[in-house]
């Protein structure tokens, strides 16, 4: 599919003709919302607000309640869990099972807990969707800490983005940078493109039980398309 992608067109050119993912395909596949404002990433490095914590540092512990040192430690992935502008998604996951393992000495999140860990827990988790599925780097473990600005924005306000679309656009950009020659790997959502040369390319799609049932009852009757 890189190969046969144009970065002129943004298009995948056949033998029958051009074709090319849509805003559309992306909704229904992964039913991110099309609507909203533009997602837009702030780079700039916060100040430093406090003596022994860096901008970053202190930032991170604000949205997560866990403070990544700088310096000494590594990752299971053998990353340090900051560094360049870049949190570890490996070591954040980690740091936050470890609390909330009893084995490890900590507190089980339950439906007793306080609002401030549930709160926590569900902005790592969605981080970890923005680092892990949909806007993925390379390394497929680090993510931009600008990302970290939105996450701690309110409930209302992430969910007044149009995540669709920007997904669409890093994926666009994915594709036309691994088209260049010389490039040996890919980043970005690239599960939305096997699923969607699956549902658009018969000659490579997957068998599909004809007597599959998805009536009401099913459990992914009502999840994305791409679940099913």
């Amino acid at each position: 599919m890189v190969e046969r992608w144009r970065k002129e067109t943004h298009c995948f050119n056949f033998r029958e003709g051009e074709c090319t993912i849509t805003l559309k395909d992306i909704a229904i596949l992964t039913d991110l919302p099309i609507d909203g404002d533009v997602v837009c990433v702030d780079s700039t490095p916060p100040p430093k607000v406090v003596a022994n914590m860096s901008g970053w540092q202190h930032f991170i512990w604000t949205v997560t309640g866990l403070c990544p040192p700088e310096k000494g430690d590594h990752d299971a992935d053998g990353h340090p869990p900051l560094s360049k502008g870049q949190v570890s998604i490996t070591w954040l996951t980690a740091e936050i099972r470890r609390k909330h393992n009893p084995e490890f000495g900590g507190i089980p999140l339950t439906e007793e807990s306080s609002e401030r860990d549930k709160d926590i827990y569900a902005r790592i988790y969605i981080l970890g969707m923005i680092g892990g599925v949909f806007f993925p780097k390379k390394s497929n473990n680090l993510i931009s800490n600008s990302w970290l600005k939105i996450i701690l924005g309110s409930w209302d306000d992430m969910g007044n983005l149009s995540w669709a679309s920007a997904c669409l656009a890093q994926l666009y950009r994915s594709l036309c940078n691994a088209s260049a020659r010389a490039v040996k790997e890919i980043d970005g959502a690239m599960f939305i493109v096997q699923f969607w040369a699956w549902e658009h390319l018969q000659w490579i799609a997957p068998k599909v039980d004809p007597d599959k049932d998805w009536g009401p009852d099913h459990p992914l009757r009502h999840e994305a398309y791409g679940c099913r």
